[in-house]
């Protein structure tokens, strides 16, 4: 009878040790680069920030927010427990709509009350448009949105945060968005 042939011993160990090396290397790389990478950036005061066509001012203290801001198309600024979001939009239609829909989506899909009727507005510099107020169990917040119809774009500012220092941020908020203008280049 013909024995079995032996199969001749090879070493598996230094593969699979260079495959977990270079994955701990590759995990651990990001990792250490999350850590040291910030996730916000303080403003310079009276420097002025763009976002879109829209540029403001920020008021002294706030930062942006780098991890929820999209160069051309919104720019995400924090202070404690209070945010302030400018979101520029291609428009269309009339400038009811996306304000429509965006009190509906906080109403049915945050489950927030929208406080009294929408209002209009008007800042210093004559930009304009409508606001309302909202609040929740645990912030409360208010919202402006402008359209811009001459070039035919959507300029939506929504500002919340906790009660904590509520009305101090609300006017901090409110000094940034009479700063602002939609003259920024394209």
């Amino acid at each position: 009878m013909n024995e079995p042939s032996r199969r001749i011993p090879y070493r598996t160990w230094p593969g699979a040790l260079a495959v977990m090396l270079a994955i701990a290397a590759y995990v651990g790389g990001l990792t250490l680069w999350d850590r040291h990478t910030p996730g916000n950036r303080p403003l310079p005061p009276g420097e002025t920030v763009e976002a879109g066509q829209a540029r403001f001012v920020p008021a002294e203290g706030w930062e942006m927010d780098v991890s929820r801001s999209r160069a051309g198309q919104s720019l995400m600024l924090f202070k404690g427990g209070h945010k302030f979001l400018v979101s520029t939009f291609p428009w269309a239609g009339g400038p009811d709509g996306p304000l429509v829909r965006q009190q509906r989506l906080m109403e049915r899909g945050q489950r927030l009350q929208v406080d009294g009727d929408v209002s209009d507005f008007i800042t210093s510099w004559g930009l304009q448009g409508k606001t309302f107020a909202y609040y929740g169990s645990k912030l409360a917040g208010r919202f402006w949105q402008v359209v811009d119809v001459r070039r035919k774009s959507l300029v939506q500012i929504d500002f919340w945060g906790s009660d904590d220092g509520m009305d101090e941020a609300l006017q901090e908020a409110r000094s940034m968005l009479d700063s602002m203008d939609l003259e920024a280049p394209q």
